[in-house]
């Protein structure tokens, strides 16, 4: 080999090598970020995490007469806006809604997202009547003041502000809301903010009542099949990742129209997955107990995982089928854990409540750090996801081990001693 081409070979070799070196030191200066960044996009758990998507579970009926119905003209005419969330509970209360009021429009939110709604909505010239707010408290006393800003111009300007939510509020942002809304109902004693919109908007209704069956998991026998497809076409959509088609199925189940051929197509998809996603929620997972004699259930979602065979030897595992957040429903049913935690990502979690809900998350809601680390909490007492913080050397470590990083095993110790 001539100088010439072992010189030329090397330099490619070289390019290559500094190519490959550039890319991985992008995406790393990508995923790393500062605490301050994630913890501002992060969402609530009732996100999606919880993307993430929450699944339906086993409720009681609503109770009658809990919360007392107010009259509201539902006059075609009347041009309302409604604002939601992407998870189950949003998605059934925005039906709910729409169903209410047929012309209004939609927009999904995240809690962090809420005031840039506000302020989009308030520079509009195009106003709505009213607007209803479900499933969206305010992320934190730090958005209050640009919230109030917009309330108070809307509220001026004629319109009639309904929030309904289940999620814990600070005093603060109860009394400061509350000021410039026409109706506010932030109950937490009440599993999902569409139990609320039911009973606040609707007298006796069928349909209402079957929209709620359907979220609890409680449809009428009569009623399964059309249930079952409704369930699958949900989480077919969550998974596209697009609002415009959450927007679409949302008005799609409030009129209860037709599946279209591209509906069907996606049911069957997803029945087919659902297979897959049984089979893995069936198999052996991590389990742990708490302080207080409760069963922990830890589920490893991630793509690049270490798993473990049925007699608990560990291996490595990529899923390209990895389940989504909503395969809670089918780890409860397998497991019965009393709670159980989904690792979706290195640095983020979501926990639940498990069978019969009997374990309540109120001790873990408050935590900021976890061994010297920052942690976000956001949720109710039912739910929530976790936020974490993986430092640079765990980001690298994870190409190759494919374990639970050590912020997610402080956090199952976290939970453990707490619960």
């Amino acid at each position: 080999m001539t100088p010439t081409i072992l010189f030329t070979v090397c330099g490619i070799a070289f390019l290559v090598f500094l190519f490959a070196a550039l890319e991985l030191s992008r995406m790393i200066r990508k995923q790393s970020g500062e605490w301050q960044k994630l913890a501002a996009e992060a969402e609530a758990e009732t996100s999606p995490l919880m993307g993430d998507a929450e699944a339906p579970v086993a409720l009681p009926a609503a109770r009658p007469g809990q919360i007392a119905p107010i009259a509201l003209p539902r006059a075609p005419g009347i041009i309302d806006q409604i604002f939601t969330h992407s998870d189950w509970d949003g998605i059934f209360s925005g039906a709910l809604l729409k169903y209410f009021s047929p012309l209004a429009r939609i927009e999904i939110l995240t809690p962090r997202r809420l005031k840039w709604g506000f302020r989009n909505l308030a520079r509009s010239a195009d106003k709505p009547k009213r607007l209803f707010i479900a499933d969206l408290p305010v992320a934190g006393d730090g958005d209050l003041p640009d919230i109030e800003s917009s309330l108070i111009d809307l509220a001026r300007g004629g319109m009639e502000i309904y929030w309904y939510d289940h999620h814990p509020w600070s005093p603060l942002c109860l009394e400061t809301i509350r000021r410039d809304c026409k109706d506010l109902i932030v109950d937490t004693r009440v599993r999902n903010a569409a139990e609320i919109v039911r009973q606040r908007l609707f007298g006796p209704d069928p349909y209402a009542d079957k929209l709620l069956g359907l979220l609890g998991n409680q449809s009428a026998p009569e009623d399964a099949e059309w249930g079952a497809s409704w369930r699958r076409l949900i989480a077919a959509t969550q998974s596209s990742g697009l609002t415009s088609d959450l927007v679409d199925l949302i008005g799609n189940l409030a009129a209860n129209r037709p599946f279209t051929v591209s509906d069907r197509f996606a049911i069957n998809r997803m029945a087919e997955e659902e297979t897959r996603y049984r089979k893995f929620a069936e198999k052996r997972h991590r389990k742990e107990t708490t302080r207080s004699g409760q069963v922990l259930l830890v589920v490893d979602l991630r793509a690049f995982r270490l798993d473990f065979d049925e007699q608990g030897r560990p291996h490595r595992a990529f899923d390209r089928h990895t389940p989504p957040a909503s395969i809670g429903h089918d780890i409860v049913e397998a497991h019965r854990p009393d709670v159980y935690i989904m690792v979706l990502k290195n640095d983020r979690l979501s926990i639940r409540s498990g069978h019969g809900r009997n374990a309540v998350l109120d001790p873990i809601l408050g935590l900021k750090e976890i061994a010297g680390l920052p942690v976000q909490v956001a949720g109710h007492k039912y739910a929530a996801g976790v936020y974490l913080t993986v430092g640079l050397s765990g980001k690298i470590k994870s190409l190759w081990d494919w374990s639970l990083p050590q912020p997610v095993e402080d956090f199952i110790r976290e939970v453990k001693e707490k619960l």
